[in-house]
């Protein structure tokens, strides 16, 4: 089963990426978690990091970028749009949402908030079948 190195938190709810965080730790996901509070602070920090994270957790509704426009973006100018697994982690309970989420080839799963450890085995399978 491949380990993941680094994770990137976006959504700009401070609470769930601290929730986030300590369920992550508590189930034994040992690695770094970066947070960005919206979709363009998240393409800054990919845009600056030296290693892209494997997976990136990504909510939808957001200030100053969304989830959609986020991905939108990240399939164009991103060296990381390769390299990172997205999963989105949101509350909407919009099939639309899903539907489009699910159509983009960046997303590899749509999970409804919180994040708990039925997702945390779902993303560890599919980075596994990836390789």
């Amino acid at each position: 089963m491949m380990d993941i190195k680094k994770i990137l938190l976006v959504e700009d709810d401070q609470a769930f990426n601290f929730l986030n965080r300590m369920f992550l730790k508590s189930n034994e996901v040992d690695c770094q978690v970066d947070e960005a509070l919206n979709g363009k602070a998240a393409l800054d920090y990919l845009s600056a990091t030296k290693e892209c994270p494997e997976v990136i957790l990504l909510d939808l509704n957001m200030p100053v970028m969304d989830g959609f426009e986020f991905l939108e973006q990240l399939k164009k100018r991103n060296k990381c749009s390769h390299a990172s697994n997205v999963f989105i982690l949101t509350s909407s309970a919009l099939e639309e949402d899903r539907q489009i989420s699910l159509s983009n080839q960046l997303v590899k799963g749509y999970f409804m908030k919180p994040l708990n450890k039925a997702h945390i085995e779902e993303i560890k399978h599919k980075l596994a079948s990836a390789n």
